[in-house]
């Protein structure tokens, strides 16, 4: 089976609780955010292009990659894969830093979970 890679834009970055951010601001190159002061947990949602059939085919997710910069206050410890409302990968992840480029540090093996209607990832 060939490989294909989807991309989703960081400006597509969905804050699961806006109202705990002091700010949010989309960019042509990505989506800015910072939370109010003591916020320690949030979730995000990135939404991930879904093909249902390729070559005849049902394709099969093989890894996803964040691509992105935080700051030395900043870490992302859990990834979560939805296909729908079933959730088919729940990784931990540890990435902190000091304006840290992870984008080589948050790759999820998933087990190559067949894709169906609309997938989406979720990182705190």
């Amino acid at each position: 089976m060939a490989l294909t890679a989807l991309w989703t834009h960081g400006n597509a970055v969905i804050p699961e609780s806006p109202q705990l951010l002091t700010t949010l601001n989309r960019f042509g190159f990505g989506t800015e955010v910072k939370a109010q002061q003591g916020v320690s947990k949030m979730w995000f949602h990135v939404p991930m292009p879904s093909p249902i059939i390729l070559n005849g085919a049902r394709p099969k997710l093989v890894r996803v990659i964040l691509l992105g910069k935080t700051d030395i206050t900043s870490c992302i410890r859990r990834v979560h894969i939805f296909d729908g409302s079933n959730r088919v990968q729940d990784q931990s992840v540890l990435i902190c830093g000091d304006n840290l480029n992870f984008s080589d540090r948050c790759v999820v093996n998933t087990n190559n979970q067949p894709i169906s209607g609309v997938l989406a990832s979720r990182c705190s």
